[in-house]
């Protein structure tokens, strides 16, 4: 297996090395020390969190099992601080994902409620997704540290593209380009940024992406840093999770942290870096597509034409792997909705059905989640949906599409990753399952700062003391949504 190793100094082993003491098992507790924590800006400190998109958490709580090698993440799990798992939010998707763990808040509040814009079916299906800033509602991570003096980064961070990031290579691309290029992505950095990172290299993917990174680390040694890695989701969705060529791109992802790393070490700021590492989502295997606009243009609520081109639509599905928003002309036909809640009702009860629930508004909203939706459909174990207009309404996933997610962020599979490493983490420290909610807040506490619009709070067992507080002086608690 041709895996890239990384050799770190020794100084950095040193830090990477197992301790003595157990990991021991926590309990949130309020502590009056990190109630009058300062929330002063921390100039000298440094935060970069690194999204491996779909890291799934027994690749790093039970890696011998799977027979994986990932020193990196193991180091910093036993070395560290660490999630066991993480709750995250509906859908279970890469751009809402991505987003809560910056502002703090659910998918509803922030704004950025899928991956791709919900375009309707008469429309030119451009494909485009979520990529500009400017669609997030609430205050960010580097919004918020911008305010307070500090010096920002991103390299293919999701809804980056526009934002008042000091060193900004966000994520975007062309989709009617064939292959995808890295052209946008490159024509909305920050200028110079590429071109200087990579002195002439023509590099592509995480690799690309590590090399920005390591550059920027050790050129600029920005307060704030964030990383979007993305071959292991890619390698997931193709093959499914847990196979071979997974695995061994989990090592592969594994080698890229271990650069980084050294990059703060070259930097000299390893000592004042705390390093979080996140995921958006875990993995299902999957084999069948179920086509919502099949079945709705059958129950006229969509009209074709001889061509199977849509003309007109009272009722459009916008999917999102295991999850499918559906969504109507007219928000306020109350006939369409009825219909549509009926219909998929009827298939929901169908014994070994594409669809294991409905979700109507009202859980929705508890949820946070897609507020143009009128309902919500939650795949059964094996499907995903699709949006087709004509076709077979059930059929097989395809040989090269083996894994999703978009399920509930209940379900088990969903579940993504957390480990906190260094300056700011408390060693040996663990929790069983974490809230998404509350990555942003943990990272702005770090950085003594306080995200006052956050529903989430610092994970508090994950951190030495005095590092954050329970919650921003002044901010009175308030009524959360349920989980």
């Amino acid at each position: 297996m041709n895996i890239k190793r990384i050799c770190l100094s020794a100084m950095t082993a040193l830090l990477l090395v197992a301790p003595a003491a157990p990991v021991v098992f926590m309990a949130r507790l309020p502590r009056q020390a990190q109630d009058e924590a300062a929330q002063q800006a921390r100039r000298d400190s440094h935060v970069i969190m690194i999204s491996i998109d779909g890291l799934v958490p027994d690749y790093y709580t039970a890696p011998r099992q799977l027979g994986l090698r990932i020193p990196a993440l193991t180091r910093m799990k036993l070395n560290g601080a660490y999630a066991e798992g993480v709750e995250g939010v509906y859908p279970t998707v890469t751009y809402p994902s991505h987003t809560t763990m910056v502002t703090g808040v659910r998918p509803a509040t922030h704004g950025i409620v899928q991956n791709r814009v919900f375009e309707p079916p008469t429309e030119r299906q451009t494909k485009a997704w979520y990529w500009f800033s400017k669609e997030i509602k609430t205050e960010t991570l580097w919004s918020l540290a911008k305010k307070n003096g500090l010096t920002t980064a991103a390299v293919g961070w999701p809804v980056t593209v526009g934002a008042e990031i000091d060193y900004n290579i966000p994520e975007i691309w062309d989709p009617s380009e064939q292959p995808i290029t890295g052209k946008r992505m490159a024509e909305n950095a920050t200028p110079g940024l590429i071109e200087n990172a990579l002195s002439g290299r023509n590099l592509k993917g995480d690799d690309f992406r590590t090399s920005v990174s390591e550059f920027i680390v050790t050129k600029y040694k920005p307060n704030l840093m964030l990383i979007h890695l993305v071959e292991l989701d890619d390698v997931h969705h193709t093959f499914g999770p847990r196979t071979p060529q997974a695995l061994s791109t989990a090592e592969r992802e594994d080698g890229y942290i271990g650069r980084i790393v050294a990059a703060t070490e070259r930097a000299g700021i390893l000592d004042k870096t705390t390093f979080v590492i996140v995921s958006d989502h875990g993995f299902a295997a999957i084999d069948k597509k179920f086509e919502p606009n099949v079945r709705l243009a059958e129950e006229k609520l969509i009209e074709l034409d001889k061509s199977g081109k849509a003309v007109s639509w009272k009722a459009a599905a916008w999917p999102a792997g295991g999850s499918c928003a559906i969504v109507l002309h007219d928000p306020t036909d109350k006939g369409a909705a009825e219909k549509v809640i009926q219909v998929f009702t009827s298939l929901n009860k169908k014994e070994k059905g594409p669809i294991n629930r409905v979700l109507v508004r009202k859980e929705l909203d508890s949820l946070g989640a897609i507020p143009q939706a009128v309902v919500v459909l939650e795949a059964a174990p094996g499907y995903s949906f699709d949006d087709s207009l004509t076709g077979p309404e059930t059929h097989e996933s395809g040989a090269r599409y083996k894994g999703t997610h978009g399920y509930l962020p209940s379900r088990a599979e969903m579940r993504s990753s957390l480990i906190l490493f260094g300056q700011a983490a408390r060693t040996g420290a663990r929790v069983v399952i974490a809230r998404m909610l509350d990555i942003a807040p943990t990272a702005a506490g770090v950085l003594g700062l306080s995200l006052t619009e956050a529903e989430g709070s610092p994970i508090l067992e994950l951190l030495k003391d005095g590092v954050a507080s329970n919650r921003p002086p002044g901010k009175k608690a308030g009524k959360k949504a349920k989980p």
